[in-house]
């Protein structure tokens, strides 16, 4: 109140904000942008290592049922300059009709350059016919999670 007993009204309105309220959207809207840009960036770039594998060369070394189990073996060589990870993405075909009877995804990590590394897997299976191909390879699954042969990284249609 004044001295003279009239009421001071704000031109701005009672409610109008202060100085600091005005300026506090911008900081909002900038931490919502990296709330969301952050893990955009991250999971792209986890996909593309994914779908772009580095060159690499794959052998069956081992495709064998023995009891109640086949016994799996894969090598790979890393033909890059620098340590690659790969996914394996094998289907194991049996009978009756060479029929697709069970798939599985090795993974290969830290391979060095110009290195082979084998991997090995047992699986559970009564077959006793098996024969084993190798439908893709692809890099690093992303954040570990098996998304499967993709499109740009399948090698043959099954």
């Amino acid at each position: 109140m004044s001295s003279n007993g009239a009421r001071h009204v704000d031109p701005r309105g009672s409610d109008a904000p202060t100085g600091r309220g005005r300026r506090k959207w911008p900081w909002i809207a900038l931490v919502i942008l990296l709330v969301l840009l952050v893990p955009a960036i991250t999971l792209g770039q986890a996909v593309q290592r994914f779908v772009s594998p580095g060159a690499n060369e794959v052998t069956i070394s081992r495709c064998a049922a023995t009891g109640s189990n086949i016994n799996l073996a894969i090598d790979i060589t890393n033909l890059e300059r620098n340590v690659e990870s790969f996914s394996i993405f094998v289907e194991i075909l049996g009978e009756p009709f060479q029929q697709v009877v069970r798939s599985t995804t090795l993974i290969a990590t830290d391979v060095r350059a110009g290195r082979t590394s084998q991997v090995t897997e047992q699986i559970p299976s009564t077959q006793q016919q098996v024969e084993c191909v190798i439908v893709a390879v692809g890099g690093e699954l992303p954040f570990g999670i098996d998304l499967g042969p993709i499109e740009p990284v399948r090698l043959k249609a099954p």
